[in-house]
């Protein structure tokens, strides 16, 4: 079986338990695909986030810590500790840096009540993130749309049901959408990218952030400026952050 269909049968067995008998989080099939953040990354994403945004994180340092377990308390995930932080899953703090990005960006935009589009959801954690810390910046997240693999769509809602989240219908898709896509449109073949293309980007995404791997960057994003600055903190050569308006 390919790494896609061993990390589908985990998805498929963790639907069929209780939300405390989840454990696809330290599942080596469900890792091949996601949750693989190590601790050296993580603290490399830690140290960014207290660079970068120093102020949200002294005055929000508890909280942040917080939503971290909230995180790690269903899946079962792999922990590390961090210094003067907390014992949490790596991923969390790939997940705190990125959702500031966006939401950064998102305020730089000038966008208040935004639509928010992902391809390529996992298990729905960007999506607990950007919800939990927009509060803080004043955004309001007024819908919020996962394309994904089925078995993968309904571990999304499975897992954010249990934190009191609900995702959008796709058919209730709309014009001036935000796109975000952690290291997911960039890994698909070519014809899923350009169905991606014609029936969602171009057609219902005026903005966008996406964490780009696996193929060279191209004009993805028609009668829009693409810019791109390289990934910080770099996990493989040539990934980039992808920003596009």
């Amino acid at each position: 079986m390919s790494i896609y269909e061993y990390y589908k049968s985990c998805i498929a067995e963790n639907l069929k338990l209780s939300k405390d008998q989840l454990n696809f989080k330290n599942d080596p099939r469900y890792q091949y695909v996601l949750e693989h953040v190590d601790s050296k990354q993580g603290q490399e994403y830690l140290d960014l986030v207290k660079t970068e945004f120093a102020k949200f994180y002294e005055e929000n340092k508890n909280d942040i810590i917080n939503l971290c377990r909230k995180n790690d308390s269903y899946g079962k995930p792999v922990q590390s500790y961090f210094v003067d932080f907390c014992t949490c899953s790596p991923t969390n703090l790939r997940y705190l840096y990125q959702s500031l990005l966006i939401i950064k960006y998102i305020k730089e935009l000038g966008l208040q009540d935004v639509k928010i589009i992902e391809i390529g959801g996992g298990y729905g954690g960007l999506y607990l993130f950007i919800k939990s810390l927009s509060e803080y910046f004043d955004l309001s997240v007024a819908s919020y749309i996962i394309y994904d693999l089925e078995e993968a769509e309904a571990l999304q809602e499975k897992y954010l049901d249990i934190h009191g989240l609900s995702l959008t219908s796709q058919e209730d898709i709309s014009e001036g959408s935000f796109l975000v896509s952690n290291y997911a449109f960039s890994e698909l073949p070519e014809y899923l990218r350009q169905e991606y293309e014609n029936q969602v980007i171009n057609k219902y995404c005026d903005y966008g952030f996406l964490a780009w791997n696996a193929c060279p960057l191209y004009q993805f994003a028609q009668n829009k400026i693409v810019t791109s600055i390289v990934e910080k903190p770099s996990t493989s050569p040539n990934n980039l952050y992808v920003y596009f308006k």
